[in-house]
């Protein structure tokens, strides 16, 4: 549903020395060959109604999203007019995920496996959420590792990365594109998860995990602004660079996860 098949490739500088996305290709982004959601929608809708969804679903999941989105903006004064803005560091969030999908994978769904550990444990899991083996027609590690990149880049950002990596990782992303991500995890949470599966106990484990990576972040955050003071020039300006996206990133992702705490609070008492 989010997918655009053009966005720009990379990031230049403006005159006001802001990254912006490459004009290069900017060509691709006219009206003839943009690519529409609600055409996109359509097509999903013809495709999947029936054998894998019911009527409506599709764009039941697209208000829902865009409600996500348009409270997390409104909540921390940004505003996300199009995919396309961010698209050009979208790249680095793929990248980020799946770097610990292994990992996202086992601190979810881990404990369906007693008894496994290290690479068999890390397979199993991605398998898992994959949809099980290839053989027994599910879609195997490659599915699993597709679903976590895609829905929970978030996620990834702490697990396995250690400390210093988890500022890094959330740094790398930046401010709009954790927004994005945490909508898309939001509404996984909120539409999947509970409102179709009615999994109370998976919703949770999200929340944990998601709670543990901005505590991860934050005490990032304490050792970078000590190292912050001990250096000086131009690593000093880096670092104080990488603190200020940081920042920025892990209070998106505090302001999502008030809103997934309710979600799960919320369904729980109407069961």
């Amino acid at each position: 549903m989010l997918f655009e098949p053009y966005y720009p490739m990379g990031t230049e500088q403006d005159k006001k020395g802001n990254e912006v996305p490459c004009k290069k290709y900017k060509y691709l982004n006219n009206p003839i060959n943009n690519f529409k959601k609600s055409e996109g929608d359509c097509f999903l809708n013809d495709l999947f109604t029936g054998e894998y969804c019911e009527q409506g679903y599709v764009s039941r999941l697209r208000k829902s999203y865009n409600k996500r989105m348009n409270e997390l903006n409104e909540v921390l004064k940004t505003v996300i007019t199009s995919l396309s803005v961010t698209a050009a560091i979208a790249i680095v969030t793929v990248a980020t995920a799946g770097a610990f999908a292994g990992s996202i994978a086992v601190a979810l769904v881990g404990s369906n496996f007693a008894g496994l550990s290290g690479a068999t444990l890390t397979s199993a899991c991605l398998a898992y959420l994959g949809g099980g083996a290839i053989a027994a027609g599910g879609a195997g590690m490659l599915g699993g590792t597709i679903a976590v990149v895609g829905g929970g880049a978030v996620l990834g950002v702490a697990v396995g990365a250690g400390i210093g990596g988890a500022v890094g990782s959330v740094g790398l992303m930046g401010e709009k594109n954790t927004i994005m991500q945490s909508a898309k995890l939001l509404t996984s949470v909120r539409e999947i998860f509970l409102n179709d599966e009615h999994d109370i106990e998976f919703s949770d484990s999200v929340y944990e995990q998601y709670l543990q990576n901005i505590t991860e972040i934050e005490k990032g955050l304490v050792d970078l602004r000590l190292k912050k003071d001990e250096v000086k020039g131009k690593e000093k300006k880096a670092i104080a660079e990488e603190i200020k996206m940081s920042e920025e990133s892990v209070e998106a992702m505090k302001v999502a996860r008030k809103s997934m705490l309710r979600y799960n609070s919320s369904f729980a008492e109407g069961l």
